[in-house]
């Protein structure tokens, strides 16, 4: 009788599998250490944070209480508005080169003493841009203002004191609304100055972080997820919470003896998804802006849907009721730089007529009889004198012209020759 012997079959050690008890404890051990994680890189940045000292340093008094003004309080400067309880909902904007509403109140309080603001707005869409502006004192003849921007419709909090402006005496304050309001605009129920504090820093901070950006001209090279001059970076933050979590398993694997790769690979992966889970919810916000705006569409309609639009309608009234057939020259005359956007764009929109796109002011030596000249937004120093039809511009400068088209935002003038 013959016997058989199987040999044992060893399993290599990057092969081992880790049961489903195991890895639940394993991942428990990673949800501990996150937490605490949390409580100590919180903790430690609240303490260590320069911002609460230099606002409790600066601050004028003590015991400062929040001061708050409802929508009712907000008086219209431009556009309309209904009163809703003590809300105030925007039902207009004032046409102009950009639609826009502006609410305003007269108060006089030190901005020392009122480093946030908890803006409690429902109704809002990506398409209404809102800015909180304000008066100082100092210089009462400008307008400041912040981004408020878009997150959801519960009251947000916004770190005022970063703002070079926001000092002194502050003696308006109030909301600024452009770009559309989409049948129901929104609803300012009320404008909180707080105190400094550590919870509203913390608020403040993540409404930056969840807050929406609309896709700008840039977003196709460029993309950031979170606002400009952000108080605190969300991918430093996520790095030192993950971080921290790693070195808390790495310490309690020397106390046990053991140390736990699969804890430790779920304490950098959670964060990671955190992170990644923001930016997708910025993403499906933006998708949905996007459907809204686009989907269904002829191009026709789409121009006149995305941003800037007054140029794609300006520029098309021009090319068929004003313009002659293709073959004029065209100068673009534009504050703006040589690469401009909006001169860029308007150039566009006035294919394939011949457009020269440079420059502030016109180049007599460079005009013919007929040319068009086409003055796009204000331009310092150019003006038109209907008296003697000429475009003046300073060093007495001057060109014979007619005014052939006037719109909100742009003016198209012939050049009618020195000669002429």
């Amino acid at each position: 009788m013959t016997s058989t012997h199987t040999p044992a079959i060893s399993t290599p050690a990057s092969a081992q599998t880790i049961s489903n008890r195991a890895f639940a404890v394993e991942f428990g051990w990673a949800l501990l250490a996150l937490t605490l994680s949390a409580l100590i890189v919180i903790g430690t940045y609240v303490s260590l944070s320069p911002l609460l000292d230099r606002f409790e340093q600066e601050a004028t008094r003590d015991n400062i209480r929040p001061w708050s003004f409802v929508g009712t309080d907000l008086v219209p400067r431009m556009g309309k508005a209904l009163p809703q309880d003590k809300a105030l909902r925007i039902t207009e904007l004032a046409s102009g080169v950009d639609e826009r509403a502006i609410f305003s109140r007269r108060t006089r309080l030190q901005a020392a003493d009122y480093p946030f603001l908890e803006t409690t707005i429902a109704d809002r869409h990506p398409g209404a841009h809102m800015y909180f502006i304000w008066r100082t004192a100092r210089a009462p003849e400008e307008v400041f203002y912040l981004p408020i921007y878009w997150t959801n419709d519960k009251p947000q909090l916004k770190l005022l004191a970063k703002h070079e402006e926001w000092r002194g005496t502050i003696t308006e304050i109030g909301i600024d609304v452009y770009g559309e309001l989409r049948g129901q605009g929104p609803l300012v129920s009320a404008l909180t100055l707080q105190p400094n504090s550590a919870p509203h820093l913390l608020r403040a901070i993540w409404a930056e972080w969840t807050a929406f950006r609309v896709w700008t001209q840039k977003s196709a090279h460029h993309l950031k997820g979170t606002p400009p001059r952000q108080t605190q970076s969300v991918t430093a933050a996520m790095a030192a919470w993950a971080g921290t979590a790693v070195l808390l398993l790495v310490l309690l694997g020397f106390a046990r003896h053991r140390h736990s790769p699969v804890a430790c690979a779920a304490a950098v992966l959670i964060p990671w998804l955190a992170l990644d889970l923001l930016w997708q919810k910025n993403l499906n916000t933006q998708l949905d802006e996007t459907r809204y705006l686009f989907a269904g569409k002829t191009q026709h309609e789409k121009h006149l849907a995305d941003r800037e639009h007054e140029l794609y309608s300006y520029g098309l009234h021009l090319k068929v009721n004003v313009l002659p057939t293709p073959g004029v020259r065209i100068f673009l005359l534009n504050k703006g730089p040589i690469r401009d956007y909006r001169r860029l764009r308007m150039q566009y929109y006035l294919l394939p007529h011949n457009v020269f796109n440079f420059g502030w002011y016109p180049r007599p030596d460079k005009l013919q009889d007929g040319d068009y000249l086409l003055v796009l937004d204000e331009v310092k120093g150019l003006r038109f004198n209907a008296d003697h039809s000429e475009l003046r511009w300073p060093k007495n400068k001057s060109i014979p012209v007619e005014l052939v088209d006037e719109g909100e935002f742009a003016q198209l003038y012939r050049y009618r020759g020195e000669g002429s």
